[in-house]
């Protein structure tokens, strides 16, 4: 009985996987959100592998190649924005690699990769304009598993804000933020900074759909390797 593809490409990902993703911004928030219950969005996004210059240094091309995998991956993820009151909102976040090995092959199982981050969000609004700062804490970590530019993990936080403008069902904004994060490989850690700028779409449908859409870049700097700037691309949608 021949197994099927996924299953094949999850086999190969247990046995290589993938280190964790620097997803940002964390704390993007274009609209209000629901003052009553809690609100999901879940999708994909992408982000530097910032363990990858230390630990897979034959594999880092820095600005010469900023797409090039694995310093530049995708990974899926899911925020939770829970009303506190008064425009205040916590968010919880979850963070699953794409699968992946050294054949760059995909499966739909997040291994061997995961994070977590939880911050708050303070929704202003004037008219048609918006504002939302954002504080984040994050961690993400393979596990010590021989993996895809690690095995690492990676602790941090990050400050953004969200300014917007709406216009009927869509609302269209920038998030610039930066971030603060401790990289640890193996016995070594180093710090690194991520911060940059995104143009962030939402878009909503009825019924409660929306859709969040982002597009921009975001600069790395860490002691002792050249400074690269990672692409963002990401989408994520609710019900």
């Amino acid at each position: 009985m021949r197994a099927a593809p996924w299953m094949l490409s999850a086999v190969l990902a247990v046995a290589a996987g993938c280190a964790p993703t620097t997803l940002s911004p964390m704390g993007v928030r274009l609209a209000r959100g629901d003052p009553s219950h809690m609100t999901t969005r879940a999708g994909m996004r992408t982000g530097p592998r910032m363990s990858v210059p230390l630990q897979a240094p034959e594999d880092f091309e820095g600005n010469r190649a900023p797409f090039s995998s694995p310093q530049w991956s995708v990974a899926y993820e899911a925020d939770l924005l829970f009303p506190v009151g008064g425009g205040t909102g916590l968010h919880v976040g979850f963070q699953g690699e794409v699968g992946c090995d050294e054949l760059e092959a995909t499966c739909p199982v997040p291994i061997p990769g995961y994070g977590l981050s939880m911050g708050l969000s303070h929704y202003f609004e004037l008219g048609d304009v918006s504002l939302a700062p954002a504080v984040m804490l994050r961690g993400a970590t393979d596990f010590g598993l021989a993996s895809v530019g690690g095995p690492s993990s990676v602790v941090g936080a990050e400050a953004s804000a969200s300014l917007a403008v709406r216009m009927d069902d869509t609302v269209v904004g920038v998030v610039p933020f930066l971030g603060v994060h401790r990289v640890v490989i193996g016995d070594r850690t180093t710090t690194a900074t991520y911060g940059g700028m995104a143009l962030a779409g939402h878009f909503e449908f009825g019924d409660g759909e929306f859709l969040e859409l982002t597009a921009g870049a975001g600069r790395v700097d860490m002691r002792g390797v050249e400074p690269w700037w990672a692409p963002i691309f990401g989408f994520r949608g609710g019900p």
